[in-house]
């Protein structure tokens, strides 16, 4: 005895035709995701390209993409025209430290907000969101005043001290911790644990995803700081990176192909870092869909 044949899909004319617009859709939702990820990468393309050209080819008009001669010329005077190696550690290793830092401070500031209750809980929660709503220009004279009343000017404290503290980190766990299940804490309660307890050993762990991703965002955002740095930073050895290319450009002459290859060398930690916690952001992202 034979298994019978599934009986052929009939499809209407309106089904053809919604499918045939689905498929349209798709098409061309991908077409624009692909002119999105071209138009962002052109400018990552020259920068990297123009670093291995010569001057003269980094000027001709009309331009040209490719090197008609790659040369790591311009990366071998940008080690001698600046302490580049020293700027590169000095970034990276702040860099860290103040991302990871922000961390330690904020993650237990967001877990009381979001489980705790205590005297005047809103005054302060609503403190860091107002941090949120203030420009920095408004408040880097005050605190400079104050970095330089402390004696820190010239230092790398000037530097890190002011951005161990982030509302935006507070902000961003506060939203996570919120959105978790009591009943994982509770068990660790009755049995008992302490808050610190729960923290430690439940929300910590189930949080790695948005930790990695508040994480990444503060490294960013001081990897490519430049104001503040510029300002409390005199010495040439305590110089970041950002500073530092500013040197390769004066008032009247820019050297295009030194400073791309300096800006191309600048990119490497934001991509070793994103591939750092890229595993934990890609396993939030799986595991968000299945907390109920």
């Amino acid at each position: 005895m034979t298994r019978s044949e599934p009986a052929p899909e009939v499809l209407t004319r309106r089904d053809v035709s919604l499918r045939a617009k689905s498929q349209g859709s798709q098409a061309a939702l991908l077409g624009l995701l692909t002119l999105g990820a071209v138009v962002i990468l052109l400018p990552f393309a020259w920068m990297i390209l123009t670093a291995f050209k010569t001057p003269a080819e980094a000027y001709t008009w009309p331009p040209v993409w490719l090197p008609a001669k790659w040369s790591v010329a311009n990366f071998t005077q940008l080690f001698n025209t600046i302490p580049f190696a020293r700027m590169f550690f000095n970034s990276v290793w702040t860099s860290v430290l103040i991302a990871s830092l922000n961390i330690l401070s904020a993650a237990p500031a967001a877990y009381a907000f979001a489980r705790l209750r205590f005297p005047g809980q809103g005054l302060w929660f609503g403190s860091h969101l107002l941090s949120l709503m203030i420009p920095w220009q408004v408040t880097i004279i005050p605190v400079f005043l104050l970095i330089r009343y402390l004696g820190w000017y010239d230092s790398f404290t000037a530097l890190i001290v002011p951005s161990i503290a982030s509302g935006f980190t507070v902000f961003l766990l506060f939203q996570f911790f919120r959105s978790l299940p009591r009943s994982l804490e509770e068990s660790v309660l009755i049995d008992g644990g302490s808050w610190f307890t729960a923290l430690r050993h439940v929300a910590l762990p189930a949080a790695k995803g948005a930790i990695a991703a508040a994480w990444l965002f503060s490294f960013l955002g001081n990897w490519q700081s430049f104001i503040w740095p510029l300002i409390v930073l005199q010495s040439s050895e305590k110089m970041l990176l950002p500073v530092g290319l500013l040197s390769l450009q004066n008032q009247y002459s820019v050297n295009i192909p030194v400073l791309m290859a300096g800006a191309t060398l600048s990119t490497l930690p934001t991509v070793i870092a994103y591939m750092f916690v890229q595993r934990y952001l890609t396993d939030a992202a799986i595991t968000s869909g299945l907390k109920g």
